[in-house]
This record gives structure tokens, C-alpha cells and sequence, in this order.
């Protein structure tokens, strides 16, 4: 009896712990390209305008322009 049950609830099992994974994978890239992001954001001078291009789900693509902010153009640091 026992055998059945495990044999037809099995692969669902298994299924379902690797979506379990995979989204658990996800969810740890999305936090840490937040926190990147964020840190990124905090460093950048005020005023500062940041254009932000992300395609995924996962032909991943993360296109990142600052453009700076008025008073700052056309002067070197």
C-alpha cells in the first residue's frame, strides 16, 4: 500500500520541491540585484537621472545609465 502511494505522489513531490528551489534561487538573485542597484543609486551625485532597461525571465539583460545631473554636465572631477 504504502509503495503506491509513494510511487504516484513521488514525482509531484519531487516537482514541486524544484519549483520550490527555483523560486527560492530567484528570489536571492532579485534581492541581491536590488541591493546592488540601491548601493549603486546611493553613490551617484544628486540629481542625477538613472535610466534603467532590465529585460529577464531569463534572456537576462540589465542596462544601467546614469545621466548626470545638470549642474555637474561638462565638468571633469
Amino acid at each position: 500500500m504504502w509503495e503506491l502511494v509513494v510511487w504516484v505522489l513521488g514525482g509531484p513531490v519531487v516537482a514541486l520541491a524544484g519549483l520550490v528551489a527555483r523560486l527560492r534561487w530567484q528570489a536571492v538573485r532579485d534581492r541581491r540585484r536590488q541591493e546592488t542597484l540601491q548601493v549603486w543609486a546611493e553613490r551617484l551625485p544628486l540629481g542625477s537621472e538613472v535610466e534603467i532597461d532590465d529585460l529577464r525571465d531569463d534572456g537576462s539583460r540589465l542596462r544601467f545609465r546614469v545621466v548626470p545631473a545638470a549642474s555637474s554636465r561638462g565638468r571633469r572631477r
